[in-house]
């Protein structure tokens, strides 16, 4: 029998760990926040990645590529919607096999309510806590962060006006139940979804021919200062911790974390591969202990666990293969984490992952490395479901301005 679990792991590390029963989740908590009022708070990446699943025609991580190359903005076009009644706010997905219309208010709903089971069945160590957007009507920003037994640098204020206030702060769901209904519908908070995390245009981004980590440096022309600096440019994806970790004292309480962080995607994506297996190729291998009780990501992400006729959406489909092609195939994208470099930003509220060693991989490890945009799209979606990860982006080349890549997505 081969093990599945071949990393080797540091008995200190806490894993990540999901119950894997399903909880009910009330109907009010869902309807608390509705998506109009969740983005005109966060103005998060969310209306993007819905405009994709009502309208887009992606299906394959390289035709979004494409998509990315044939025009200079990060963000894609809404597609129109033949039906004049269903405006930019009720955007719509068709189901042809029910002629019911799932509007994006519907798909809100599903990820909301996904984001709720997670937090209702997440367990972690001795805790449960994963990341709120918390909003109080004339209430005061102490008050609230009281009311969750926290402190005033264990939250964040992400918007404040006159009448609300609205922050993020990690909390159970029990408990986020709790106290927003002590206050009696001045106070409502709901689990950050993981699609919120993922800053906007990112995917895109790294899924383009100008931003995808060089490969081979001996294919590059010889004399091209352009393709010089392409493949000295960093490509680096840049997480910011929940409020209540950031600020760590030390570096390596930060390297401790992130190592966290690392060792539970990794065995999400092991777990994905193994589940993907037939009766018979599963007999060849064993589930290591520590992994029995922890889910798939495609399990966890809520775009792939989508649970309605919108689950055979294109959009969804690309997330799939992404993640087959990506942390979940059977190279789980060993040679990418293998070869991450970790830099420490911002007082240790953030930490940077450096995708493109200088040296790069070898021909054979390529599918496992960061030159498989696949493993780097496939990283962010893990990053984004992490109850230690308030946001993720990339950065973008401002070294050499755009110049270099619109130059290489010409090519």
């Amino acid at each position: 029998m081969v093990g599945l679990h071949w990393r080797k792991t540091i008995s200190t590390i806490v894993l990540l760990f999901y119950v894997v029963t399903i909880s009910l989740v009330s109907s009010s908590a869902q309807e608390q926040f509705s998506l109009e009022d969740f983005q005109r708070v966060l103005r998060s990446s969310l209306d993007s990645e819905l405009d994709k699943i009502t309208g887009a025609k992606v299906s394959t991580a390289q035709e979004t590529a494409s998509i990315h190359a044939k025009s200079r903005t990060l963000m894609r076009r809404r597609a129109s919607v033949q039906n004049s009644e269903l405006d930019s706010k009720t955007r719509a997905l068709f189901d042809w096999s029910s002629g019911h219309v799932h509007t994006s208010e519907d798909i809100w709903n599903d990820i909301l309510q996904h984001t709720w089971k997670i937090a209702d069945t997440i367990k972690r160590g001795e805790g449960k806590s994963v990341p709120f957007l918390v909003c109080g009507e004339h209430l005061d920003f102490n008050d609230i962060v009281a009311s969750f037994n926290k402190l005033e640098e264990e939250a964040m204020i992400v918007s404040s006006s006159h009448n609300e206030v609205c922050l993020v702060l990690s909390t159970t769901s029990v408990q986020g139940r709790e106290v927003t209904d002590s206050f009696g519908g001045s106070l409502i908070g709901v689990p950050l979804p993981d699609i919120t995390k993922i800053h906007s245009g990112t995917i895109d981004e790294v899924l383009s021919k100008g931003w995808s980590v060089p490969f081979s440096q001996e294919q590059a022309p010889k004399n091209s200062n352009a393709t010089e600096m392409i493949n000295h440019w960093e490509r680096i994806i840049i997480v910011d911790f929940t409020p209540e970790l950031g600020g760590m004292k030390e570096e390596s309480d930060l390297l401790e974390v992130v190592n966290i962080i690392t060792n539970d995607i990794q065995d999400m994506g092991e777990v994905g591969w193994y589940h993907q297996m037939d009766i018979k190729e599963k007999q060849k291998y064993s589930l290591d202990e520590s992994t029995i009780d922890i889910p798939s990501l495609s399990d966890v992400f809520s775009l792939t666990s989508i649970e309605n006729s919108t689950s055979d959406n294109q959009r969804i489909r690309f997330w799939r293969e992404v993640f087959k092609k990506g942390i979940e195939s059977k190279h789980v994208c060993s040679t990418m984490f293998s070869t991450l470099f970790v830099k420490a930003r911002n007082g240790n509220y953030s930490f940077e992952l450096v995708l493109n060693p200088m040296d790069g991989p070898s021909s054979q490890e390529y599918e496992s490395s960061a030159s498989n945009s696949n493993c780097v799209a496939s990283l962010i979606a893990a990053l984004s479901v992490h109850p230690y990860v308030l946001s993720v982006k990339a950065n973008f080349p401002t070294y050499h301005g755009w110049n270099v890549a619109q130059l290489m997505d010409s090519n």
